[in-house]
């Protein structure tokens, strides 16, 4: 087949169409006007780049990366197409490349913070702290408003060093203008929520709710309020959906502090609605189960449920492994050495461990490497289970295959756990055991991954209902929308894992 199509489109008005696409948030349509510019390698720049950008606003961050290369190769001098190409390969976990592109866009004379931003982001994936913590204060230095900007570098500070005070230097209120205070504000009690509690986040916004009003202040004094005053978090929330009616983060809010409130009756037609217009949000379908849950409804997940969607697998090293018997000994090695931090990212599920990002194609471990190869049977083995089944995650099946969207680490040390959680933008999730504790004969689940408990703030407490037992070289699956999490532990050694999210191949 040739690789010119019959009949240029009419680009000009395909490009106006998709600009127009893209302004009113239907990406997906924009990509399916512009389609043609894979094939014809006369399309206009512009048609490249818009198509490129409908990808990536899709999450299909792959798919657009020829587009991105083919701008920098056909506008060399272009700090901007380098830019885009950077900010797209670090959207990939491609670190190394990432951190080359956007040098190179700095050496074609860009400026923008924005190419600082994204230089910082992939020299943190490559493990290069103290140069991305520069590369993220230039990006302020540039422009002191980029709020970006000023979380990744107050999250850097923390994990480096878990000094609360310095981590929110960063997040001061003080130092950006009116308009920008509640945005920064929500950025600052999510990050004090997670490094001192919610009510000390809450306190902090309290002299800033007194003078402003608008959704995302009330959404985050709802996720503070949450953690202490269950009718306080609601009344936020029923301020931000006043606020801003449509605003998904309002709705399902509003729907969370509902349930939390023990009101789930009210909040199910709220969810039900929610699902429709966005069935991916893993969480919304989450928290639908709980209220289904609380009411008794014959819709709640059962034993069987849980017997059918967590999945054990018992990774088989490949033959290239000489000892095998001593395979996730040197994985656990290998993986020590790709944890820099002293403290968890924010908005995890983490407490008293650390986490690290991991690139599954290219881990630079040949003992890691050879786990991430030898992982591709039990995912594929998970996936076929779900054919004749019909449930939320199972009608995303696609006969594409699946991709691994992303990776990481997580060491848990004495008193370390996972709370309660959910995947929001997942499909499949997991829990690969690498290292695990020593067993405690006062508390026989310490450190197993749990399911099923849930804790909305103080206001809903539910008790897990189902519990795998960790040990080396079984990798746990589950759909991304289950509750999940991990039972602490107390006795000597630690937990370390390896985890990752699926998507459907082919899917937007």
């Amino acid at each position: 087949m040739s690789s010119h199509p019959s009949s240029s489109p009419n680009w000009p008005a395909a490009i106006a169409a998709a600009r127009a696409d893209l302004a009113a948030g239907r990406p997906g349509d924009a990509r399916d006007r512009l389609t043609s510019v894979h094939d014809d390698p006369t399309a206009p720049d512009e048609a490249v780049r818009l198509c490129a950008s409908a990808l990536r606003r899709l999450g299909l961050n792959a798919a657009a990366l020829p587009l991105l290369q083919r701008l920098v190769h056909a506008n060399p001098a272009s700090s901007n197409a380098e830019h885009n190409l950077a900010a797209a390969l670090g959207d990939l976990g491609e670190m190394a490349a990432a951190a080359d592109a956007a040098k190179r866009a700095l050496g074609k004379g860009g400026t923008a913070p924005e190419t600082w931003l994204v230089l910082g982001r992939a020299l943190q994936g490559q493990g290069r702290l103290a140069e991305a913590e520069a590369a993220f204060a230039r990006s302020l230095s540039l422009r002191p408003q980029q709020i970006e900007a000023r979380r990744d570098l107050a999250q850097l500070i923390w994990m480096r060093t878990g000094d609360a005070p310095a981590a929110m230097a960063p997040l001061d209120l003080s130092t950006v203008g009116l308009d920008l205070r509640p945005a920064l504000a929500a950025i600052g009690a999510a990050a004090m929520i997670d490094m001192v509690g919610e009510k000390a986040a809450y306190d902090w916004l309290a002299p800033l709710l007194k003078t402003r009003s608008d959704a995302g202040l009330h959404l985050a004094a709802a996720r503070a309020a949450g953690g202490f005053d269950p009718a306080l978090a609601l009344a936020h929330a029923q301020a931000a959906t006043e606020a801003a009616p449509a605003a998904p983060d309002a709705r399902i809010a509003l729907a969370t502090a509902l349930v939390a409130a023990g009101r789930a009756l009210e909040a199910l037609p709220l969810l039900d609605a929610y699902i429709r217009d966005l069935p991916q949000d893993q969480y919304a379908v989450a928290l639908r189960y709980t209220a289904w849950r609380v009411l008794s409804d014959p819709r709640a997940l059962d034993s069987a449920d849980y017997a059918a969607l967590v999945r054990g697998y018992d990774l088989v090293a490949p033959d290239r492994i000489e000892a095998p018997f001593a395979w996730m000994t040197e994985a656990g090695q290998a993986l020590a050495r790709l944890h820099p931090f002293q403290a968890h990212p924010f908005d995890q599920s983490i407490r008293a461990g650390v986490q690290a990002p991991i690139d599954p194609r290219r881990v630079g471990e040949p003992v890691l490497d050879a786990v991430f190869e030898a992982l591709s049977a039990p995912i594929d083995a998970y996936v076929a289970s779900m054919a004749g089944r019909d449930d939320p995650m199972s009608r995303r099946a696609s006969s594409d295959g699946w991709d691994m969207t992303g990776a990481w680490s997580v060491r848990l040390r004495a008193g370390g756990r996972h709370t309660d959680h959910v995947h929001p933008k997942g499909w499949v999730s997991s829990a690969l055991h690498v290292v695990t504790p020593q067993p405690d004969p006062d508390a026989p689940r310490a450190g197993w991954l749990r399911f099923g408990a849930v804790r909305l703030g103080i206001g809903l407490s539910l008790e897990a209902e189902h519990w795998v037992e960790p040990r080396p070289g079984r990798v746990v699956l589950f759909p991304s929308w289950m509750w999940h999490g991990t039972e602490p532990f107390t006795a000597d050694g630690e937990r370390l894992t390896i985890a990752f999210d699926v998507q459907p191949r082919g899917r937007d």
